[in-house]
């Protein structure tokens, strides 16, 4: 208890510390930026939270806890992880409290520091929690000396056999074992408890062949506690265990043995044999169960190993020290569990095919055994997560999740400043309202707003809006999200192909890239397909790496899915199949034709609503497309396709080397040295990439330049950016591997390769940064002079101020808001509301008059233009008015500001 107290003094100590460093640093950013509330506060929580992590790293670890030298990369993995979670409380409740405290009667420069003072009290209480019980402690259990383990025998084999009521096949499978080893043996059986004969007929035995020995439990505890126990009694170079039935003959064992003498630490038997039985005489619903059991376990833990759960396994000793030390279930799971041990340890599992046949006997239930082994298999997985094994491997595996999480994290604060008010509100309306149909059971439609995509992204925002309710904010931030997503994914298929520097470089380049952020501000569908196209590129990779037909079948579902994003998908589709029969794809993979007609199958069943909807509209797609006259080119030819060949390769280079200037001509570009050096980069990085074997994202460009300016003719800034986003992203990937490239040759001429490692990192950090300088600008100069989303949005808050008072919101239809987002916002906040005058009906004098007069007897509340206003002012005794104002620059500069009045109007 005296250690506990001192502990929370020394942690309270070193909180007054960290709190100074992070109020100091959150005011002093407040300060400079004239900046109190909203999102931005987030932000500079989030940075003033970060900076006072690393003090409270170095003053936990060596003065409250007093912890040891030989963990530091454990610990600072966990310490990150927790932290995080830290950081998010506090920033989070910094946030809400000035969010949804403006009602109080406290100045704005208080407000932000009240939730900054309540976040700082539950991430204390988390972190000291977490900081005691699992990143610092000092009671971990540690694997027992050698000298308490048995003393090996070089040569000797050991052969464990776990026994629960096997007093019928025990006796003929001991004799087995003792006539016909050819080879040094031990036999360890394990009395688990039997309620039978067993243990009396161990012991009979073991009295006549001294090779037998017994250790007996005296609770029935399960199979994988009884070869556990036998593990540790084993004195044998090679541990090999079996069942105590024959289904594994004696050449089984002797293979198991052989392949552990050839150098394998481990080796276990698979009975796969493709899609047939696995044992001779399976029922039906046992094999059915088994591979069920075994797709969740490649799924979630052990991918590759077909045959988790045969009875046949060998280890060598130093192997099997260290993997049954640390294990812990007892039941039927503990082969799962210590295979996922094995692999995480780095140990190679070699499987050896055996073929058996289905014994009468067994204990194992078909049915509550398998739920009792997924429950387990969770959490084995939850185990690893969080490394309760306390693995010496285990800080390296959550480098790439660590990282993932950081890149997640920054992507996702880069984009949510001006996220609902830069750009304004587009057409992107239309989609919204499309899912908010679907949410209320209206409309089930096949396709989304533009006929020419599906509608995957409507329901996947009506199931947001299921989830968490219809608000406005939602469809943003769930792209913003998926932006992040794709950050992270650029990382993960940059290190696949290019390594890790080109993926963190990648990453980097995409996580600050201007025109990215500006169209994943918009919540069309096609500004979420660069996330599905990158996971489609993946899912390609790992078919080829891995020679695996289940990931052909992914691959082939993903291309679905990100075809139902945009039209123009279909490029990189066809892009993708000519690849897949290439020598680079198709010799590598190895796959049967039956795998790429599988694939063909599950992509025709993942865009079959298109297909079905093209099929009974006659092609309402293609029709559809042919009215869509501002991108598409409605003059091919060779003349056209020069043309937007020129335009579409200038916005691609804009885009990556985030060139916000316009020129009308290729040559004038050439005077700006980044687009130049991002051409260069460029190219390089596709002569790379094919020398590598590595070209996947080379042959998405070239295929993209070749059939996309024929049926395409505007690529202008970032609203139609995002038709070449995908190939931004493969063009990203390729310049960051020619950069790591050039570095790496630079390395190689020097003596002392640090020299250029420290200014290159520092290089690359400041163009990553630099990259955001551009869009901050723009939006900046775009926020006091475009208004329109920021005005709807003021009214919307007005409105629901007064939600509890207004019966009714009448709106004026000319309104100065471009696209008139107001009917859709209200429609989606679920306020009854009437267009003044309606749809279709051109306004007159008498108007709003005769509306006011014909409610005169509700509470509404009634939004107006500057000039209805002045025209009915008049008539509204004791009305409350709310102007809103917004200066515009877009389509056109307006000198003074447009005002939008909400009127609060009582009935009479």
């Amino acid at each position: 208890m005296y250690k506990l107290w001192k502990q929370i003094f020394k942690f309270g100590i070193t909180g007054v510390v960290n709190t100074l460093v992070d109020f100091g640093i959150f005011n002093l950013l407040m300060l400079i930026t004239g900046i109190y509330k909203g999102w931005p506060v987030f932000v500079f929580s989030a940075f003033s939270v970060a900076v006072a992590i690393l003090n409270s790293y170095l003053m936990n670890r060596k003065w409250t806890f007093d912890s040891q030298e030989e963990r530091v990369g454990l610990e600072m993995s966990r310490f990150l992880m927790v932290s995080v979670v830290g950081m998010f409380i506090n920033s989070l409740m910094a946030a809400g409290v000035t969010a949804l405290g403006s009602w109080a009667p406290v100045s704005m420069y208080l407000l932000p520091n009240i939730g900054k003072g309540l976040g700082a009290v539950f991430s204390a209480t988390w972190n000291f929690l977490a900081y005691r019980y699992w990143v610092f402690r000092t009671d971990r259990s540690e694997p027992p000396p050698a000298d308490e383990w048995e003393v090996v025998e070089p040569g000797l084999s050991t052969i464990i056999i776990p026994a629960y009521n096997e007093e019928k096949r025990l006796e003929n499978r001991l004799h087995q074992l003792l006539q016909g080893l050819d080879f040094r043996a031990e036999i360890i059986v394990v009395d688990d408890g039997s309620r039978d004969g067993t243990l009396h007929l161990v012991k009979r035995l073991a009295g006549q062949f001294p090779s037998i020995r017994w250790i007996s439990h005296e609770n029935n505890r399960g199979k994988g506690a009884a070869v556990q126990t036998g593990v540790k009694a084993a004195r044998g170079e090679y541990i090999i265990f079996t069942d105590a039935d024959q289904s594994f003959t004696l050449a089984h064992i002797a293979n198991i043995r052989k392949t552990l003498l050839d150098g394998h630490p481990i080796a276990i038997g698979s009975r796969d044999s493709a899609w047939g039985r696995s044992v001779q005489g399976e029922s039906r619903l046992r094999r059915f169960l088994g591979r069920t059991f075994n797709l969740c376990v490649q799924t979630l833990l052990l991918y590759g190993i077909r045959d988790t759960q045969c009875g046949l396994k060998g280890f060598r000793w130093e192997e099997a020290r260290d993997i049954f030390v640390r294990q812990r279930m007892e039941g039927f799971a503990f082969d799962v569990e210590i295979l996922a041990l094995a692999r995480a340890m780095n140990y190679q599992i070699k499987p050896v095919p055996v073929q058996v046949a289905s014994c009468t006997g067994s204990t194992v239930n078909p049915l509550i055994s398998p739920l009792r082994m997924g429950l387990d298999v969770l959490r084995i997985k939850l185990g690893l997560i969080l490394n309760t094994y306390e693995l010496d491997t285990w800080t390296a595996r959550w480098v790439p999740l660590a990282t993932g999480s950081a890149l997640f994290i920054a992507a996702l604060l880069a984009r949510l400043p001006w996220l609902w008010t830069v750009p304004r509100y587009i057409d992107e309306l239309r989609e919204v309202n499309l899912a908010y149909s679907i949410f209320l059971g209206t409309e089930w439609p096949l396709h989304n707003a533009g006929h020419d995509m599906g509608a995957l992204h409507n329901y996947i925002l009506a199931g947001i809006f299921k989830l968490f309710g219809p608000n406005i904010l939602w469809p943003r931030l769930y792209v913003a999200v998926t932006a992040a997503l794709t950050v992270v994914l650029i990382y993960r298929l940059g290190l696949r192909l290019y390594g890790r520097w080109a993926g963190l470089l990648a990453a980097g380049l995409l996580l600050t890239n201007g025109m990215h952020i500006l169209v994943t501000h918009m919540a069309w569908g096609n500004c979420t397909t660069p996330l599905f196209f990158v996971l489609a590129l993946l899912a390609m990779d790992n078919t080829r790496q891995r020679q695996s037909g289940f990931w052909l079948l992914a691959t082939a579902l993903l291309w679905a899915a990100t075809l139902q994003t945009h039209s123009s998908v279909v490029i990189y589709i066809l892009v993708a199949f000519v690849y897949a029969m290439s020598n680079e794809f198709y010799m590598m993979a190895k796959l049967r034709w039956t795998w790429y007609l599988g694939a063909v199958l599950v992509f025709l069943a993942g865009y079959s609503n298109m297909i079905y909807y093209n099929i009974v509209s006659a092609g309402g797609s293609i029709a559809w497309l042919g009215n869509k006259g501002y991108a598409m080119e409605h003059k091919p030819g060779l003349l056209s396709f020069i043309d937007n060949l020129e335009q579409m390769f200038i916005e691609l280079i804009r885009s990556v080397s985030s060139d916000y200037s316009t020129h009308p001509h290729l040559w004038n570009y050439l005077t700006h040295p980044f687009f130049v050096l991002t051409i260069l980069l460029l190219a390089w990085g596709c002569y790379l990439a094919i020398k590598k074997k590595q070209s996947l994202p080379v042959w998405m460009l070239v295929g993209g330049f070749l059939i996309m300016p024929w049926i395409n003719a505007r690529y202008a800034f970032y609203v139609t950016t995002r038709y070449i986003m995908p190939l931004i992203l493969c063009a990203i990937l390729l310049v960051s591997l020619a950069v790591v490239q050039l570095v790496g040759l630079i390395r190689e001429k020097v003596k002392n390769p640090r020299q250029v490692t420290i200014p290159a990192v520092a290089l690359a950090m400041v163009l990553v940064i630099a990259q955001f300088v551009p869009y901050y600008d723009y939006c900046k100069q775009a926020q006091p002079t475009n208004l329109s989303n920021q005005a709807a949005l003021d009214v919307m808050s007005i409105v629901d101020a007064k939600d509890k008072d207004v019966k009714l919101v009448l709106v004026d239809k000319t309104l100065p808001l471009e696209n008139q987002p107001l009917p859709d916002l209200l429609k989606i906040d679920r306020k009854p509301f009437i267009l003044i005058p309606g749809d279709g009906v051109e306004p007159t004098s008498t108007d709003w008059p005769e509306a006011l007069g014909k409610y005169q007897h509700k509470d509404i509340l009634a939004i107006v233009s500057q000039n209805t206003y002045q025209h009915i002012k008049d008539q509204l005794s004791g009305a409350q008015a709310y102007p809103v104002s917004s200066l515009v620059a877009f389509p056109r500069p307006e000198d003074s500001p447009r005002i939008v009045y909400v009127l609060e109007i009582k009935g009479q």
